[in-house]
């Protein structure tokens, strides 16, 4: 009977062994667990090979198939808890950050430079908040003395044309006509003290490239200063930096997706400096011609006058902006979004790049949840669903601003707009050159 127990014992530890897959089974010993023999062990068992039912290669399959199945588990659990933390920061802290990328630094610096400028820490320099998020989009390579001396040598033409005309170089309107015509005509100037005389060209507006989508630098300002080609965008900032250093008196104002200059006249009525198309514009051109509705008028979204501080918390909204361009989302944008708002509450474009960012974030928030309706993201999470009310409430906000993107037929007959220029200026080009020949 205690040879049969034995027996039993041992055939039913193989058994287990078998399910657990081990590599090969060595003979029981009386009482004792099972164990494989090691070669040049005296104590080892002489019979080391395994029971002839069970052959070798096949139990290495079936070992090699476990520690597969084995390292499937722990990455399939890995991978969830992976997603499990992704999750959580992005319900709690929002998009991972790109601090210690290369480069995220010259953002960080300019950001507080332009803080301290919003705060009244140091003065509002408008040249120089321009210089901060264009040269930190490029890493730091530009050299704000350069970008001084292209500002410096352009208001010295201006002041040199006041010089020609005779003009009181205090005048606000005549030091606004002067910037005005530099950039949109061509002029000889005198240079005083010798007979020589400069030819200065205008600016030319970028027809080519008018959205940045070619190369997303085209429509900053230092890039116009090298090209002498332009948009809505940076030709309005350059007549302001210009300004701002013949202490001029003039304005940023806004249209849908479109930048002017506002002045005065002597008698305090306004007008609108066209540079694009280098005309003098009245406020009805704009209602008649752009997509605008009453109470975007009413809120001051468009047509209004926009502060100097104004301009500069709208250039901290941008500054926000090249950061996703160049990196991707992560709280630094909501933080130069936020910062834009509180000094410039009516520029609609700090309020669009939150939403922006919170229908990434809560896009993304609902894959991860695999949660394909506000219902099932509510039921899941109440602190997820916090993302979607706020996107939505950002979209409401916007919308009561009077803000609505441009009608597609109103698109259409732009790009036509555009594509005339075009032919117009090929058309004149030939005829120039014709007449050089001649």
């Amino acid at each position: 009977m205690k040879e049969l127990i034995l027996l039993l014992f041992v055939f039913s530890n193989c058994c287990l062994r078998l399910q657990a897959q081990s590599p090969v089974v060595s003979t029981p010993q009386p009482w004792t667990f099972p164990r494989v023999a090691v070669g040049g062990d005296s104590s080892a068992p002489k019979n080391t090979s395994p029971p002839r039912s069970i052959s070798l290669p096949s139990v290495n399959v079936q070992n090699q198939s476990v520690m597969q199945m084995i390292s499937e588990d722990i990455a399939y659990f890995e991978e969830a808890e992976r997603r499990r933390l992704t999750l959580s920061h992005l319900i709690y802290k929002g998009f991972p950050s790109w601090e210690g990328e290369p480069g995220t630094e010259c953002f960080f610096e300019a950001y507080k430079e332009l803080s301290a400028m919003l705060s009244d820490s140091i003065p509002l320099n408008l040249e120089r908040a321009v210089f901060l998020i264009e040269n930190a989009y490029l890493g730091n390579t530009m050299k704000y003395s350069d970008f001084q001396n292209e500002i410096g040598e352009r208001v010295q033409y201006c002041q040199w044309r006041l010089n020609d005309l005779k003009l009181d170089s205090d005048d606000e309107l005549a030091k606004n006509m002067a910037i005005f015509s530099l950039l949109t005509d061509t002029l000889s100037i005198n240079q005083p003290g010798s007979e020589k005389t400069i030819v200065h060209y205008p600016l030319k507006y970028n027809l080519d490239d008018y959205d940045s989508q070619r190369d997303y630098t085209s429509h900053f300002v230092s890039s116009m200063l090298h090209s002498n080609m332009g948009q809505c965008y940076s030709m309005p900032l350059l007549y302001l930096v210009m300004a701002e250093r013949m202490g001029a008196e003039a304005y940023l104002s806004y249209a849908p997706k479109h930048m002017f200059i506002k002045i005065k006249n002597d008698k305090g009525a306004w007008h609108n400096l066209e540079l694009t198309c280098r005309s003098v514009l009245s406020d009805y051109h704009y209602m008649n011609g752009s997509y605008i509705k009453s109470e975007a008028i009413r809120n001051e979204l468009y047509l209004a006058p926009v502060s100097k501080k104004e301009t500069v918390a709208m250039l901290m909204a941008q500054l926000g902006r090249y950061y996703r361009v160049k990196y991707g989302y992560d709280s630094f944008i909501i933080k130069c979004a936020e910062q834009s708002e509180r000094y410039a509450p009516n520029n609609i474009d700090a309020k669009i790049i939150e939403a922006d960012y919170q229908t990434k974030l809560t896009m993304e928030i609902a894959r991860l949840m695999n949660a394909r309706t506000p219902e099932m993201l509510k039921e899941m999470s109440p602190d997820a669903y916090r993302h979607y009310v706020r996107m939505h409430q950002l979209y409401k906000e916007i919308d009561d601003s009077g803000y609505e993107e441009m009608p597609i037929e109103i698109y259409r007959n732009w790009l036509k707009h555009v594509a005339g220029l075009k032919e117009k200026e090929k058309s004149d080009s030939q005829l120039r050159l014709r007449k050089m020949v001649k």
